[in-house]
């Protein structure tokens, strides 16, 4: 059975937040075996899917993407990085959902939240993930999203990705997790490596989470952290400009991901 264990971490009085799955093996597996044994089921089971909606990345990994329903949402407003070429398509889809959330919170929690709802029994998501909250953390992000105004879209920013991907990159052969860069560096660090921002700024990592969609809800939904931090920034009006760095590999995890945020930011020339 998966465990799924939340935490967040402060870093210079600003929230930098990141959501860590964690397996733990029916014959009590050690953490890191566990998990390994979990991520490699679900490397063969995705290398035996052939659909038209798959695409590769960059890095040459296989990608499913979610369907999107071209009637409620409006790609050209929301998909602002899909012309880009510093993203993968994964990372593209990433701003898209985010967009998608921010421009239409509660039609976003009706269509990808909410069903969620039905395959709790007890604290036990879809029979194998152990949440830390159960169903009532899943309502009360519905009833946040019911309640607040919809955002301007957020926009991609090479720099915020270049340092996004650092930290992605890097973090990812190691079994480390956290906002600290295995080089010693912290977000702001690796923000300011590119150009300079101004105004609010913030953090979010993902581990584990291997599809766009997968990564925004549950960063939405923010199980076990008390200061929802992971939702605040992806809701945060302050928050214009944004960066996505998704590894598809991490030693103890399976995948990484890194989104960066910031209300401007300047590229160095």
């Amino acid at each position: 059975m998966k465990k799924m264990i939340l935490r967040c971490v402060c870093v210079f009085a600003v929230l930098f937040n990141f959501a860590m799955p964690v397996s733990a093996g029916k014959k009590f597996d050690s953490l890191k075996e566990a998990i390994k044994k979990e991520a490699n089921k679900e490397s063969k089971k995705d290398s035996g899917k052939e659909t038209g909606k798959d695409s590769k990345s960059s890095k040459g990994s296989k990608y499913k993407r979610e369907n999107v329903d071209t009637e409620i949402w409006n790609l050209s407003v929301l998909d602002t990085a899909r012309d880009v070429d510093y993203m993968d398509e994964i990372e593209k889809d990433i701003v898209l959902e985010m967009n998608m959330a921010r421009s239409n919170p509660q039609k976003y929690a009706e269509l990808y939240i909410e069903p969620r709802i039905k395959k709790f029994n007890g604290n036990v998501y879809g029979g194998k993930i152990r949440t830390n909250e159960g169903v009532e953390v899943v309502n009360e992000c519905i009833k946040f999203m019911n309640t607040h105004k919809p955002l301007p879209v957020l926009l991609p920013s090479k720099g915020l990705t270049r340092a996004a991907k650092d930290h992605a990159d890097s973090q990812s052969l190691t079994d480390q997790s956290g906002h600290t860069g295995t080089d010693g560096s912290d977000p702001f660090t690796r923000m300011k490596r590119y150009g300079s921002f101004n105004g609010a700024s913030g953090e979010n990592i993902s581990y584990g989470s291997k599809t766009a969609r997968e990564i925004v809800v549950t960063l939405l939904i923010d199980d076990g952290v008390k200061s929802r931090g992971h939702r605040k920034n992806i809701m945060n009006k302050d928050f214009k400009m944004t960066g996505v760095g998704f590894a598809n590999q991490h030693k103890l995890f399976g995948c990484e991901c890194v989104l960066d945020f910031a209300n401007g930011y300047v590229e160095k020339e």
